[in-house]
């Protein structure tokens, strides 16, 4: 219900998962939406997550493939001006 109020307002959708690309969180999310909600789109949805790789050990590398806010930020700024 949320996200379809969003969709409503804004007619585009960006997830941030912290999880891989596949099987992860955002994935069944995006799924939900492109079945369910597919005509209020006027973007593709925008995944934010990991690639689909085993998570590094050491918090130095974790750092460089979990996504965090400021890629966030630079999508939802790519995603609204088109360029995506």
């Amino acid at each position: 219900d949320t996200i379809r109020k969003s969709l409503e307002r804004t007619n585009k959708l960006c997830i941030l998962d912290e999880s891989t690309k596949s099987g992860g969180v955002g994935a069944t999310i995006s799924s939900r939406v492109c079945e369910e909600l597919f005509d209020l789109l006027d973007a593709p949805v925008m995944r934010l997550c990991m690639d689909d790789a085993p998570v590094p050990y050491a918090s130095s590398m974790e750092k460089v493939v979990v996504k965090r806010s400021s890629d966030l930020a630079k999508g939802v700024v790519a995603l609204c001006s088109g360029t995506v």
